[in-house]
């Protein structure tokens, strides 16, 4: 019986992996027509355009192998629609480089096997050697869908010219506005107190691509608590795209304000005020959108735990006794939520 278990398993997985293969449309490449370069890049560009390819997991590629001798070049597009055929892609490249000067432009075109039709194409140009790469990276990632290389999300993908742009224009540099709340407060000065907090924030934002680093200032209140911090914090987003998730870690110098009177509720007969100020430590993540635009908006939740030196006092009012101590030391705890909207310097 286990047996026939582990059979149909099997069978069921050989039939998934079969369902998404033939999910897949088959895509032919042939070698890049050169023109005033080397032959040499003919293959080495069509290579690396197949592998960015196949890392997309969108379409099946397939490519003329260099020894073969019946070799196809995109400068012959009857032959390579006939080999397209003759494999069962559903569509076919024709791909260029031509050097003018120290620019190459790099043309890439996408066809439908069966009639021919053009249905994708884009067109840029490489300063250099160095700028192939990207370059035909954000054609691959870009195959057959409505975008342009010259408008790629992957902050990765850059070529040198566009790193001396951004440079030039300080890019990575954001200065932004948002609104904070902290929906439930945990005040432990003498005893666990859930209030609601809003209020105002600013975030002046360093993206060094790997990690984005901000400094933060924030004031959060409301009748009986003002909570005023200046955090820095260090955020780690998870991909390289535009809109991505992060995780983010980071610690505050704040301040807090606080007047707290329980209104003689039996057992709570008590009153309370001070002023605090301490370190706090955050922890949590968020969402970035638009993240390489001029303007990008950024969601983020965080725990956070403070710890303060206290000045104040505390009464005590019960049916038995009445007292009054003063207060020397306090915690807090809670989320601070943001939103926030960054515009690029």
């Amino acid at each position: 019986m286990k047996m026939y278990s582990k059979m149909i398993v099997a069978l069921a997985s050989m039939l998934c992996l079969q369902n998404v293969l033939l999910a897949q449309d088959k895509v032919f490449i042939p070698l890049f027509e050169v023109i005033n370069m080397k032959k040499d890049y003919s293959y080495s560009t069509s290579r690396l355009l197949k592998d960015y390819t196949d890392l997309q997991n969108k379409y099946i590629s397939i490519m003329q192998t260099k020894s073969d001798s019946n070799v196809v070049n995109s400068e012959n597009a009857d032959a390579v629609k006939s080999k397209a055929i003759e494999l069962g892609a559903k569509y076919y490249l024709l791909g260029s480089l031509n050097r003018m000067g120290e620019v190459v432009i790099v043309s890439l075109s996408m066809y439908e096997t069966a009639n021919g039709t053009k249905v994708w194409s884009d067109k840029l140009k490489a300063q250099g050697p160095e700028d192939l790469d990207p370059i035909l990276l954000r054609m691959a990632q870009n195959l057959g869908t409505v975008n342009k290389g010259d408008n790629s999300d992957d902050i990765y993908s850059v070529t040198a010219t566009e790193q001396q742009e951004l440079k030039k224009k300080q890019a990575s540099n954001n200065f932004g506005v948002g609104l904070c709340a902290i929906p439930t407060l945990t005040h432990g000065y003498n005893f666990d107190k859930n209030a609601m907090l809003s209020g105002f924030s600013l975030n002046w934002s360093f993206d060094a691509r790997d990690y984005i680093f901000d400094i933060k200032p924030s004031w959060c209140f409301n009748s009986e608590y003002d909570i005023l911090s200046l955090a820095l914090e260090m955020n780690k987003p998870l991909n390289n795209k535009s809109n991505t998730p992060f995780w983010n870690l980071g610690a505050s110098f704040s301040l807090t304000d606080y007047e707290i009177r329980s209104d003689y509720t039996p057992g709570r007969n008590y009153y309370e005020e001070g002023f605090g100020n301490g370190m706090m430590l955050l922890a949590g993540g968020g969402y970035i959108f638009n993240r390489t635009s001029s303007v990008s908006i950024r969601i983020s939740a965080n725990y956070f735990q403070g710890f303060y030196n206290v000045k104040g006092y505390e009464t005590d009012y019960t049916s038995s006794f009445y007292s009054t101590k003063d207060k020397s030391f306090g915690t807090s705890a809670g989320i601070m939520m943001r939103l926030e909207i960054l515009f690029r310097k």
